[in-house]
């Protein structure tokens, strides 16, 4: 590899690197804390969703059939 290709790539990783960096102390700051370890959602949201599938759908009468007009009027 020539020199200032390798020159230029040391560079842009450099760069790439401060860019991880500063976004990392954002989220540190402002509270997004994104990990590299997936979090495990709370069991209390699951078994809610499980309640509501099983809970009956409630039941709408069905509305009576509209009479048609004749169409002489």
């Amino acid at each position: 590899m020539r020199v200032k290709n390798k020159e230029i790539r040391q560079r842009r990783h450099r760069k790439e690197q401060k860019i991880k960096e500063a976004a990392r102390e954002l989220r540190a700051q402002y509270g997004d804390k994104k990990t590299a370890t997936p979090t495990h959602k709370p069991k209390t949201a699951t078994a809610a969703k499980k309640a509501a599938a099983t809970k009956p759908a409630e039941v709408k009468p069905k509305a009576a059939p509209k009479a048609k007009k004749p169409e002489g009027e």
